[in-house]
């Protein structure tokens, strides 16, 4: 199902999902680009508690390591229930040119990992904190429906100018916390959505662009991005605290 004929039909389907961590979406350095690493991990059923296990261990590694943060979630009733969301900050890319010196507890929970995954996609993000509304911080999402869209080749900013001008607002107005991601490696050319919801309830509300405009008016709208989607999918996870983690609210606890 295309992104228009979502919109058209179930109210289920409307542009609702999670928010990335609320301290890496707001940052807006103008002399950098701030990036993340996005990787779609499926996992054979009969291994998830090795993973989980394994995953577990690698967390408190890098939360050791000093890496600033870490977000992980699962696929939640619809979809591919075995499929996990990993996302962590990306400095810089140059740091992929230095080989890292072995750690032998990491290096064991990896290969770990390794023998539990069917499948591993991952992208490099470029954040769009301009048209982000994050979610606060020490806060963390419960559900979220993250939403890949595969925009045709020369036709990213029509996109993204629709999105920034004419949709996202109504979301904010809602007070409903989004971020997004520009996909730039990893896949075909566009953007992954996230939209935070409190629970599955919330659902049953419908878009919010569509309660503020009417039936006739997000028609209006969305028809602009005909010729503009290649591809849409969509599915909602449920956020693992116990596999990810935030050196900022570990920090604000501690005070």
């Amino acid at each position: 199902m295309s992104l228009l004929e979502a919109w058209r039909s179930a109210p289920a389907a409307l542009l609702l999902a999670g928010a990335l961590p609320a301290a890496v979406a707001a940052q807006d350095a103008p002399e950098t680009t701030p990036w993340m690493e996005m990787s779609l991990v499926g996992v054979d059923p009969g291994q998830v508690d090795e993973f989980l296990a394994a995953q577990r261990e690698l967390a408190a590694l890098e939360q050791k390591a000093g890496v600033p943060w870490r977000s992980v979630s699962r696929t939640a009733v619809f979809g591919d229930t075995y499929r996990f969301v990993i996302v962590t900050p990306l400095a810089q890319f140059a740091g992929l040119d230095r080989p890292a010196r072995p750690d032998p507890a990491r290096v064991s929970v990896e290969r770990r990992i390794r023998r539990t995954v069917t499948s591993r996609q991952t992208f490099a993000l470029r954040t769009t904190p301009d048209i982000d509304n994050p979610l606060p911080d020490g806060r963390d999402p419960a559900l979220m429906l993250v939403q890949l869209v595969s925009v045709v080749p020369g036709r990213e900013r029509d996109y993204i100018q629709v999105m920034a001008e004419e949709v996202l607002p109504h979301f904010k107005e809602a007070n409903m916390h989004h971020s997004s991601g520009a996909l730039t490696l990893g896949g075909d050319s566009g953007y992954v959505h996230f939209f935070h919801l409190g629970n599955f309830a919330a659902l049953d509300q419908g878009s919010p662009m569509a309660r503020a405009l009417g039936p006739a008016g997000a028609l209006e709208v969305t028809a602009k991005l005909a010729g503009v989607l290649a591809r849409t999918e969509q599915w909602v996870v449920r956020h693992l605290p116990d596999l990810s983690f935030r050196q900022e609210a570990e920090a604000e606890g501690e005070d």
